[in-house]
C-alpha cells in the first residue's frame, strides 16, 4: 500500500515546486480573487444604495421644498395688510379693481419662487364669497360662500389651521393631470377675525414628471399613503401590496432593504406632513450584469497568466534540477569514499552549480578540520578536568583539617581559635563553591560577619563595622564575596597607620528597580595610602576583580564608584533590585513566595 501510495506521489524536486507553486500560490490566489469579488459586489451593491439614498434625498428636498414654499406663500398672505384689508371688507371697492390688485399679490408671490420648477396656484374665497385665482380656472367663477362655510368649518375642527388634500380637483385651464396636492388655510386676523380661505395647490403630476427627467431610466419611483394608496407611480415602477406594508410596518423615516421577491434594492423616505411614503427601486440586474462581465474578464486573464506562468515555471524547474540531479549523482559517490574525495566542476556548470560544488568541497576541508579540532579539544578537557580533580582534593583536606583544629580548640576550651577556624570554614567553603555565583545580601553579610571575627582578633579592636541594611533588601541577590575585599581594602589601607579607631559602615538599601551597596570608611583616603611606606603591591587586585565580575554578571547594570578623600574612602555598588523570597513551608501556594524586581 505504501509503495503504491509513493508511485503516485511525486518525489523529485522539479515535481515538488511545481506542486508547492499550485498549493502555495495559485490556491491562495484564487481564494484571494474570490474574497475580493464579493467585496467587490458589496462595494457596488453599497455605492448603488448610496446613489439611490441621494437620489431619493433630492426628491424628499424637492417636494418638502415645495411644500415649505406653500406655507410660505400662506404666511405672506397674512402678513399683506392691503390684502387683508380687501379681503375683509370687498363691497368697499369695485370688483374689477378689487380682483385686479388681488392677482397682482399672487402673480408677486410666484414671482417670488420663480427659480422653482413647479408653479404655485392660488384660489382665495373672501368673507363674502368672492372667489379670486392666480390661473385661468376652467369653469366661470362663481360666489362660494358655502363652500368657504365648509372649508371654515373643517378647519375649525381639526387639530391644526391647515390641511394638506393630496387629490384635490384640478380646475386649472391647460394644466396636464387630473390632481393637485393642496394646502388648505384660514386667512385670520388678530383684530378682524376670520376674513377668508385660501388653496394653494401645487401640480403634483407636474412636478412628478420633471422629477423624473433627472432619474435613471431603470430607477422605478413610486409614492403611496401610509393606507396603501399608490398616488404617483412611473412606468418602469410595480410596487406591490406586500412591499408597501413592509415599509408601512417598519414606521420608519427612510430605510432599505433588498427586495428577494422583485430583485431590487428598495429605498424610501417618509413624509409626516402628507403621511406619505416615497419609493424608489433599482433592480439588481443592473449590479449583477456589471459584476459577472467584470469576473468573466478578470478570470480569463487569470487563467491565461496562470497557464502560461505554469508553462514557465516547469521550464524553469526541468532546467534548474537537471544540473542538480548530476550534483546529487556526484556527491553520493564521495560519500561512498568517505571524506578524501572532492567533486569536480565542470567548464559548463552554472555559476549556482559552481557555488555549491565550491561550498561542498570546502564543506569537507572543513569537516575534516573540525574533527581534528575536536579530537585536541577532548584530549584538552579531559586534562583539565584531572587537574580539577586533583585540586579539589587539597581544599576539602584544609576543610577537614579546619573542621578538626575546631574540635581540638573546643576541646581545650579555646573558644577564639575555634571560632576562628569556623569563620575561616564558611569562607572557604564559600569561595570552593563554584556553581553559585549570587547569594542573598543576609548570607553575604554572614559571611562578611565571619570575614570581621577574624580581623578583629588580629587587629585587637582598631576598627569597628556599623551595619545599616533595609529589612526588604535582606533577600536581594549579590555577587558571592563582593564585600568582603572591599572591607579588606578598608582594614589593610584606609587604617594603615591610622590614629585612634578606624569606622566602616556597611548599607544596602533600594533605590527605585536598583540595589544600592556601600562601604565606606573614615581612614587616611587612597591618595594618603599609595604614598605611606610598606604598601603591598596587591592592592587594587580585589577591586579591579569586583569590577570584572560586576560587567561578567550585569553587563552595563551593574557599576562600582569611587569616591576618595583624606577623610576616607566611599566604595557604591549599584546593581540590579533582585529579590528571591525563601522557600515557604506554610504552603501558600508555591516553592517560591516571591521575585520582584525594582521593588
Amino acid at each position: 500500500m505504501v509503495q503504491t501510495r509513493r508511485k503516485w506521489l511525486p518525489n523529485t524536486l522539479k515535481h515538488r515546486l511545481f506542486i508547492a507553486y499550485i498549493t502555495l500560490l495559485l490556491l491562495p490566489l484564487c481564494v484571494a480573487i474570490y474574497y475580493l469579488f464579493q467585496h467587490f459586489e458589496s462595494s457596488r451593491q453599497q455605492d448603488m444604495i448610496d446613489r439611490m439614498s441621494e437620489r431619493m434625498q433630492q426628491v424628499y428636498i424637492s417636494l418638502t421644498d415645495m411644500m415649505a414654499f406653500a406655507y410660505k406663500a400662506g404666511t405672506m398672505l397674512s402678513q399683506d395688510q392691503s390684502l387683508i384689508q380687501i379681503m375683509h371688507s370687498p363691497d368697499q371697492y369695485d370688483p374689477i379693481e378689487r380682483k385686479k390688485i388681488i392677482e397682482s399679490k399672487m402673480f408677486g408671490i410666484n414671482n417670488s419662487f420663480f427659480f422653482h420648477q413647479t408653479e404655485l396656484y392660488f384660489r382665495f374665497i373672501d368673507r363674502s364669497g368672492n372667489v379670486y385665482t392666480s390661473y385661468a380656472p376652467n369653469d366661470q367663477l362663481t360666489n362660494e360662500q358655502q363652500e368657504l362655510q365648509h372649508w371654515q368649518n373643517e378647519l375649525k375642527s381639526g387639530p391644526r389651521p391647515y390641511r394638506w388634500v393630496e387629490d384635490d380637483w384640478n380646475d386649472v385651464s391647460g394644466s396636464q393631470g387630473n390632481k393637485l396636492l393642496s394646502l388648505y388655510t384660514m386667512l385670520d386676523d388678530e383684530l378682524r377675525g376670520s376674513y377668508g380661505v385660501a388653496r394653494i395647490s401645487i401640480n403634483i403630476e407636474e412636478w412628478f414628471r420633471n422629477t423624473l427627467k433627472d432619474n435613471p431610466a431603470n430607477q422605478g419611483l413610486t409614492i403611496f399613503t401610509g393606507r396603501g394608496e399608490t398616488i404617483l407611480q412611473n412606468k418602469e415602477s410595480s410596487f406591490s401590496p406586500e412591499s408597501m406594508n413592509r415599509i408601512i410596518a417598519a414606521q420608519s423615516q427612510n430605510g432599505y432593504y433588498k427586495d428577494e421577491r422583485a430583485l431590487a434594492l428598495v429605498h424610501y423616505s417618509y413624509v409626516e406632513e402628507l403621511d406619505w411614503y416615497v419609493v424608489s427601486q433599482m433592480p439588481l440586474s443592473e449590479l449583477q450584469q456589471e459584476v459577472q462581465r467584470l469576473r468573466l474578464i478578470i478570470y480569463l486573464f487569470l487563467v491565461i497568466v496562470v497557464t502560461v506562468f505554469m508553462l514557465v515555471t516547469f521550464f524553469l524547474t526541468s532546467r534548474m534540477t537537471q544540473p542538480l540531479n548530476v550534483l546529487k549523482r556526484s556527491m553520493e559517490e564521495a560519500s561512498d569514499k568517505k571524506l578524501n574525495v572532492k567533486i569536480s566542476i565542470n567548464k559548463g556548470a552554472t555559476d549556482e552549480i559552481r557555488s555549491l560544488s565550491e561550498s561542498f568541497n570546502r564543506m569537507i576541508d572543513d569537516v575534516v578540520g573540525l574533527i581534528a579540532m575536536l579530537k585536541q579539544e577532548e584530549r584538552q578537557k579531559q586534562a583539565v578536568r584531572f587537574q580539577m580533580l586533583l585540586y579539589q582534593m587539597n581544599p576539602h583536606f584544609l576543610l577537614n583539617t579546619l573542621n578538626t583544629v575546631k574540635w581540638i580548640a573546643r576541646k581545650e576550651k579555646q573558644d577564639a581559635i575555634a571560632g576562628i577556624c569556623t569563620s575561616l570554614g564558611l569562607i572557604l567553603e564559600a569561595s570552593l563553591n563554584s556553581d553559585i555565583e549570587l547569594i542573598p545580601l543576609k548570607d553575604e553579610l554572614q559571611l562578611l560577619r565571619s570575614y570581621e571575627a577574624i580581623q578583629a582578633f588580629r587587629f585587637r579592636e582598631q576598627f569597628t563595622i556599623h551595619y545599616d541594611t533595609e529589612e526588604k533588601v535582606q533577600y536581594a541577590l549579590v555577587p558571592k564575596l563582593s564585600l568582603q575585599p572591599l572591607v579588606e581594602n578598608c582594614i589593610a589601607h584606609g587604617f594603615n597607620m591610622f590614629e585612634g579607631r578606624g569606622t566602616i559602615w556597611i548599607r544596602a538599601r533600594a533605590e527605585e528597580s536598583a540595589l544600592i551597596l556601600e562601604v565606606e570608611d573614615n581612614g587616611i583616603g587612597m591618595e594618603e595610602a599609595v604614598r605611606k611606606p610598606g604598601r603591598g603591591t596587591g592592592h587594587g587586585i580585589g577591586l579591579g576583580n569586583l569590577k570584572e565580575r560586576l560587567q561578567l554578571l550585569f553587563k552595563q547594570e551593574g557599576v562600582l564608584e569611587l569616591i576618595s578623600d583624606t577623610n576616607g574612602t566611599l566604595v557604591r555598588i549599584r546593581l540590579p533590585l533582585l529579590i528571591a523570597a525563601p522557600y515557604s513551608q506554610k504552603g501558600d501556594g508555591g516553592h517560591v513566595d516571591d521575585f520582584i524586581s525594582g521593588r
